[in-house]
């Protein structure tokens, strides 16, 4: 019997639910289902493999299978998948979960049946749904327990999102930050990608006599965040969209697992922490779309970061933008005229309590009042 093939669509901040489905609908189907997980990859590299990877991928679908919360069911590439399975006449299923049911699914997504999953009996309509198409016996499955499965998810994705969410707005100058000085995170394997480029806006945006610093390993990393303060922090490497761990050593940019021997990561909480002993007042993620990394480092700095797939060309004329605005104008003034310029889906989240900040570079350090 040949395997089915399942297209799973989902957004990469919710790929610990595509895992979970993905492993299930392995394992259940004793290796007669496989299963694309379409969105495994970074954000900042998928332009140019992206489509004809999904066109290839769903040319041998027989089962598209899209994760549909509120944030998803608005995002271009979702509809772009579904839209694509459906001129090809393959089954879709939208999996409803966290805020959204299949009541609220938006068109085209509303012209299939969608399944609730956070419980049990809508993840038994999908195995009936599979079991149809294969031709066999829906199996043995506690599907209560799959369910709380779910439901665990459901929970750790919404108090990574309300943090987050649940900021105030960006209040007026409060602070202004004195010759700032900056760092930037990358690997090796980001450098070659093409990534020395967008660090270079980066370290060129303030005078070359303030501190620019560059790291590649979690050592220097260690040692540069506690032995001085860093201002503004930004990260160009691979950042799990799981758990949130940047990784210093080579990944498989299209499934994000580790392809080195001995994997060299900063975990997202010790990353925070850093931060926090840095006295950082800005962080800045480039390099892919992980709410797991923004909402844990929003409890100790502001943060900037991806919210949707990007192209290389778009996200380095908002960096440029951005930086080039920031030598004089304040945060928010800067944040806004990069994405206005840009048209990049890129996000401000302002730390609780803080206001808005002005990085300002003066010809002598030694004036500087920041500390």
């Amino acid at each position: 019997m040949n395997k089915l093939k399942i297209f799973l669509s989902h957004l990469t901040v919710e790929s610990r639910l595509a895992d979970l489905l993905k492993a299930h609908l392995t394992h259940d189907f004793i290796g007669l289902v496989e299963v694309f997980v379409s969105s495994d990859r970074t954000s900042i590299m998928a332009g140019s493999k992206w489509l004809q990877e999904v066109t290839d991928a769903l040319g041998g679908a027989s089962l598209v299978l899209v994760l549909c919360s509120n944030e998803s069911v608005r995002r271009p590439w979702i509809n772009f998948e579904a839209g694509a399975a459906h001129v090809r006449g393959i089954t879709i299923v939208p999996f409803c979960h966290s805020d959204l049911t299949p009541a609220q699914l938006p068109v085209p997504l509303s012209e299939s049946e969608g399944v609730q999953g956070s419980e049990a009996d809508g993840i038994r309509k999908l195995y009936d749904c599979v079991s149809g198409i294969l031709g066999s016996q829906v199996p043995d499955v506690d599907f209560d327990s799959y369910a709380t499965e779910v439901q665990k998810f459901q929970t750790e994705y919404g108090n990574e999102r309300r943090t987050l969410v649940e900021r105030p707005d960006v209040a007026q100058t409060s602070e202004t930050v004195t010759n700032p000085r900056v760092l930037c995170i990358s690997s090796l394997q980001f450098l070659e990608l093409g990534y020395q480029n967008q660090l270079e806006v980066v370290l060129n945006a303030f005078p070359e006599d303030l501190a620019h610093e560059r790291v590649i390993n979690s050592k220097d990393l260690q040692e540069h965040l506690t032995a001085r303060r860093f201002d503004i922090v930004h990260i160009a490497a691979f950042v799990c969209p799981r758990t949130g761990d940047t990784y210093f050593s080579d990944v498989d940019l299209n499934t994000g697992e580790s392809t080195a021997a001995e994997v060299e990561i900063i975990f997202a909480k010790a990353l925070a922490l850093l931060l926090e002993i840095a006295k950082t007042r800005l962080a800045v993620i480039t390099s892919c779309d992980s709410l797991a990394l923004a909402a844990a480092l929003l409890r100790v700095t502001n943060v900037v970061a991806t919210r949707d797939m990007i192209s290389p060309k778009m996200m380095a004329a908002w960096v440029e933008g951005f930086y080039g605005m920031l030598r004089t104008s304040s945060l928010t003034k800067a944040f806004e005229y990069a994405v206005g310029m840009s048209r990049a889906p890129m996000r401000l989240y302002p730390r609780r309590g803080d206001g808005d900040i002005l990085f300002r570079a003066e010809e002598d350090e030694k004036s500087a009042v920041s500390s």
